[in-house]
């Protein structure tokens, strides 16, 4: 595992998947805003195994571009 980032710092760095992030820091509003990468993937359902193997303060979170506003997403698996 890397050492703590900025959250934003972790999306340049792994754009277009989704993350896992040990939450380190929240901002004043309770959001997350420095962690550490746990896990890093194209694939969702990886993601969600790799969280039932830790514990704590974790954000999972996607990377990529999101829908325009009007369009939705749907998750197959």
């Amino acid at each position: 595992m890397s050492s703590k980032q900025g959250i934003k710092d972790i999306m340049k760095k792994y754009k277009n998947e989704w993350l896992l992030i040990k939450v380190m820091v929240v901002d004043n509003q309770g959001q997350p805003a420095e962690g550490e990468i746990i896990s890093h993937s194209k694939n969702r359902d990886e993601i969600y195994d790799a969280q039932k193997k830790f514990k704590g303060d974790l954000y999972i979170t996607y990377s990529g571009k999101m829908p325009k506003k009007g369009y939705a997403i749907a998750f197959y698996g």
